[in-house]
């Protein structure tokens, strides 16, 4: 019973995204019922038992997996699903939950039988035929439930053989939402959770994290000079650049169009000076030709902008693009091909003064 990540409606496909980063933060079991369960909660269609899952979030034992199986068995279990991939994963969860049953019920027979033949063994003396009868009894009881066991073991197997296959999907899928498919770097929306996450981890000194944003000069002319195709190819070329000399604390986006942003984390606005001169200096000496020709494209260079982040208490997230990006305009506006830092910015307002 295979469930298609790719089949399943967009919304679909973004709360199983959001639910792998969910389990690993609450430490939720990944198994089939409790992804249907989750993937439910996030759907949003039933506001009785969403209002049912807010609460028990707000208890202090929070979720569990018995929480989950009376979940279920109350709001879904006679649910038959909105669209092909929750039928599928519907029958999944069904049939995940009727192995789990026969397995309780098998239990519950082999749990009385031994209760039966210890009875019978406390409650009279037993001939050598009649023990032996019992022993054979209890053995038999023991081997029947080693096998229920077994055979259960190798259906859960079989179950959450299929939910790792479509995790596997999933973490392919969010690793898609977050990579820019021409060049490979992350995308803007890799960008900002990068960004929050670094200010998170970083609340003490927060001037270490740098944040270098360029773009590539006269790029649009060159688009039109040469086509899109070409472009792309310089986009990519740039990106290689920029990837081969990332470091350990770095973060490579592309940040739109040909701008690209590198945060640097357990830095320096001195180090972020140096790293954007090295890739300048590396894209303004490369020799770049055409695929279908020897005909140089003539130099590409790019510009930069390089600030520093102040901290929560002295400005916003916002803030911090706009100091580096108001150094890269600078940097534009001073000629291209060149490097400039915030501290360019306030020696400029400094003058003006």
């Amino acid at each position: 019973m295979l469930i298609d990540i790719k089949d399943a409606p967009d919304k679909a496909q973004r709360i199983f995204v959001q639910l792998i980063d969910v389990f690993e933060e609450q430490e939720i079991n990944p198994t089939p019922l409790n992804y249907y369960i989750w993937y439910q909660y996030y759907k949003g269609s039933n506001p009785k038992f969403r209002q049912e899952m807010d609460a028990a979030l707000q208890d202090p034992f929070g979720y569990n997996d018995r929480l989950g199986r009376r979940l279920y068995d109350e709001y879904f279990a006679e649910d038959e699903g909105t669209n092909d991939f929750d039928r599928a994963l519907k029958r999944l969860v069904g049939s995940v939950v009727k192995r789990m049953n026969a397995w309780s019920q098998k239990l519950d027979k082999h749990t009385q039988e031994l209760d039966q033949n210890l009875q019978t063994l406390s409650d009279k003396p037993m001939d050598a035929e009649s023990l032996k009868q019992l022993t054979s009894n209890m053995l038999n009881t023991a081997s029947s439930m080693k096998q229920s066991s077994e055979e259960f073991q190798q259906e859960m197997k079989e179950s959450n053989t299929e939910i790792a296959r479509l995790r596997k999907e999933l973490i392919e899928a969010k690793a898609e939402t977050l990579t820019d498919e021409l060049t490979e770097l992350g995308n803007r929306k890799a960008f900002n959770n990068t960004l929050q996450d670094l200010i998170e981890q970083n609340p003490d000194n927060p001037e270490s994290l740098i944040l270098i944003l360029t773009d590539i000069d006269h790029f649009k002319r060159f688009n039109d000079t040469f086509g899109h195709l070409v472009g792309d190819s310089v986009l990519r070329y740039y990106s290689n650049i920029m990837k081969k000399t990332k470091q350990e604390n770095d973060s490579v986006c592309r940040y739109g169009g040909e701008e690209f942003a590198i945060l640097m984390s357990h830095s320096s606005l001195e180090k972020g000076l140096e790293r954007a001169e090295k890739i300048r200096h590396t894209l303004e000496n490369a020799v770049l030709k055409r695929k279908d020709s020897e005909k140089t494209l003539g130099t590409i260079t790019a510009s930069f902008g390089v600030a520093s982040y102040k901290g929560t208490e002295i400005e916003t997230i916002d803030d911090w693009i706009k100091r580096a990006d108001d150094a890269l305009y600078k940097a534009k506006s001073n000629g291209r091909n060149q490097v400039v830092s915030e501290a360019e910015l306030s020696r400029a307002t400094d003058v003006k003064k």
